[in-house]
């Protein structure tokens, strides 16, 4: 795979920017059917930042017969066990729609179904988890609270089930995996082109970025980004402009890590048959940089943009944007 990189900022001296806590970001895609249909995706025109996905898909249904099938959106899975006592990435306060999903199909507004689960390994624990009054997803809505403040019995209950492990009170651990998919029922005309459009705030994660931690051979975890030897020396500029008041350190940079499934199980016919990719580092002077195959071009004083024909996906997008400002609003 040839990787190539786009990491473009200004050196301009700035003050370090400072967030509570790391928190993890967590992956999500586009729309899938729920089962093989004739229909091509003629075109996808994506946007990508650490605030926002935007999607628009052309799908065209070539064969003589309407097709009717399900259109879904599922959710990152949630471990529960995994995100208690840390932070999960930007998240609404819906504990259902923790991504503030919407979505418009030719110009008009989706009334979808949502149906989120619970699960331990593959046993469906979901009306035992309501049945003591638990939050299915605790990662919104003060929902690891809520699950603290549970009466002790409904607590004993749930690790009596296998569901949670602990004491009770803090001693009391989820153990259950959360899966959420929102879907709704699409017919595609014979002949005809469909626009679904869909768009919604990704789980971007957050950690402090500084040089004199992070290394050149760092991946942070499994993902690599790519960094290239100019970029690795002007981040070592930036973080180390000042000492910190008690620390060794110099200065640091909020990292921004947003991902998207790109590599999704698609169930249409054939390729993409017009791609276009939009990445947006928000401000000018920001860092952004991906591992990426393909011919990405500076559009704009924030935005890169990538476009192929006939396209098949062979990679997801994880991106890194970097700041000193102030903590994006």
């Amino acid at each position: 795979m040839r990787h190539c990189l786009i990491a473009l900022a200004a050196l301009a001296a700035a003050g370090p920017a400072f967030a509570d806590d790391s928190s993890a970001a967590l992956s999500a895609g586009g729309v899938v059917f729920t089962a093989n249909t004739p229909v091509k995706m003629a075109a996808e025109d994506l946007y990508v930042s650490p605030k926002a996905v935007r999607i628009r898909f052309e799908f065209v249904n070539p064969a003589k017969k309407d097709v009717d099938t399900i259109v879904a959106f599922p959710l990152p899975d949630i471990d529960t066990a995994e995100f208690y006592g840390s932070a999960v990435g930007t998240v609404t306060d819906d504990p259902a729609n923790f991504v503030g999903f919407k979505a418009v199909v030719d110009g008009k507004p989706v009334a979808f179904t949502v149906e989120q689960r619970a699960f331990v390994k593959k046993k469906d624990v979901t009306q035992i988890v309501l049945a003591a009054g638990a939050p299915l997803n605790p990662i919104a809505g003060e929902g690891y609270s809520k699950l603290a403040a549970l009466p002790r019995d409904k607590q004993k209950a749930l690790v009596a089930a296998g569901v949670a492990e602990g004491e009770g009170g803090d001693d009391f651990v989820p153990q259950w995996t959360v899966r959420t998919r929102f879907y709704w029922p699409q017919k595609f005309p014979a002949g005809k082109t469909v626009v679904i459009e869909h768009s919604y705030q990704p789980v971007t994660g957050q950690f402090f970025f500084s040089t004199q931690y992070q290394k050149r051979t760092d991946k942070y975890g499994d993902i690599d980004y790519c960094f290239d030897p100019g970029t690795w020396a002007s981040l070592d500029a930036r973080t180390a402009q000042k000492k910190q008041p008690d620390s060794d350190a110099g200065t640091y940079m909020n990292a921004y890590e947003t991902d998207y499934i790109l590599k999704t199980a698609n169930n249409w016919q054939g390729p993409i048959g017009r791609f276009h990719l939009s990445l947006d580092k928000l401000r000018p002077d920001n860092v952004l940089s991906l591992c990426w195959d393909g011919d990405l071009k500076k559009t704009g004083p924030t935005t890169f943009e990538f476009s192929a024909q006939n396209f098949a996906p062979r990679q997801d997008i994880h991106i890194i944007v970097l700041e000193t400002a102030a903590p994006m609003e």
